[in-house]
């Protein structure tokens, strides 16, 4: 099943209907940094395994790692000061997903009640909850450099999980669905533009990689296929994720207005995906090599696909790329 790093732990605990990690979460996996120049990097952990979700433009790092207590912490890496915790809402685990330009953390978190909120994290101020929709779980996915965030979040009972947008300073706003009561937002850009998937129906299948301009509403894609996942958006609306093309496996793609769906090459495996774009057009996240090896990858054109290796695992996947060509993600390590 497609896996997605950003995702997984909410989705299994609200019963989204978006596919969760398969036994590559059970052997230990560290975060890692590539760049063209110093090839594959072991960021370390804090603890056990390490995840990284996103990198900015100064190259520094967020993600998450087991911790010794059987649970997961936020953490934030740079090149001179190693992996700091950003701790919690209170609670015992947290997720970093996203960061921008000034170093801005967005994720989600634990509170002392045990509900699941968003948060932004910033140096000078620390862990912030920002709020929900009413409900008791919201996940911070995606911040831009206006420190607009993109996630999901329930409504009051927890009868609705849809995506948000919420403008700096100011609170979440529901981007709605394509049809039933669930979206999730993966990625913004700088226009507060949002992508993600919503389901078309009460079955909670197929589900639709989606678009969602402000003062638009939300446009169904349209990629083909009974699933589809919009995972990244470029500045220039270049949208990247994944579609079950025509009833196939999950395979990464690449969409604009303009042109349209584009499949992108795979390294001869079954399943792939795209997980993060940058303002070059780079494209990162795996590809199966085999039904037991997956690699991390990197597309520099719609028709070239580079191996980026593990870091001595079966499996990696890339998470995201700034424009320096820095890529983050995560690979087992035997």
């Amino acid at each position: 099943m497609l896996r997605l790093a950003r995702t997984w732990l909410w989705l299994s605990v609200f019963a989204a209907t978006l596919t969760v990690y398969t036994s590559a979460q059970n052997t230990t996996a560290h975060a890692f940094l590539w760049s063209s120049t110093a090839g594959i990097q072991d960021l370390g952990s804090l603890g056990g395994s390490s995840y990284a979700n996103g990198i900015n433009s100064t190259g520094q790092v967020v993600g998450y790692y087991a911790t010794f207590e059987g649970t997961y912490h936020a953490f934030l890496w740079t090149a001179s000061g190693g992996m700091q915790d950003l701790g919690t809402l209170g609670g015992d685990f947290a997720i970093a997903s996203g960061i921008n330009s000034v170093g801005q953390v967005v994720g989600g978190a634990s509170t002392a009640s045990g509900e699941v909120h968003a948060f932004l994290w910033t140096a000078a101020s620390g862990m912030k909850d920002l709020g929900t929709l009413g409900g008791t779980f919201s996940d911070g996915v995606a911040i831009n450099d206006s420190g607009n965030v993109a996630g999901s979040a329930s409504s009051v009972g927890n009868i609705r999980v849809v995506a948000f947008r919420q403008t700096a300073g100011k609170k979440m706003y529901g981007l709605g669905t394509l049809g039933y009561r669930y979206s999730y937002g993966y990625a913004i850009n700088a226009a507060g533009t949002v992508v993600g998937a919503s389901p078309l129906n009460k079955n909670l299948t197929p589900n639709h990689a989606f678009i969602r301009r402000k003062g638009s509403p939300m446009v169904d894609l349209g990629l083909g296929g009974d699933d589809s996942t919009a995972l990244g958006i470029s500045q220039s609306e270049q949208v990247v994720g994944w579609s079950s093309f025509s009833g196939a496996s999950p395979q990464a793609f690449l969409w604009t207005a303009t042109s349209g769906t584009q499949a992108l090459p795979t390294l001869g495996g079954q399943n792939s995906a795209a997980e993060a774009i940058n303002g070059k057009s780079q494209i990162v996240g795996f590809s199966d090599v085999s039904q037991t090896v997956t690699h991390a990858v990197l597309w520099t054109a719609p028709n070239q696909i580079q191996d980026l290796g593990t870091l001595g695992g079966n499996y990696a996947v890339a998470q995201s790329i700034n424009d320096l060509g820095q890529v983050v993600g995560w690979s087992t390590l035997q």
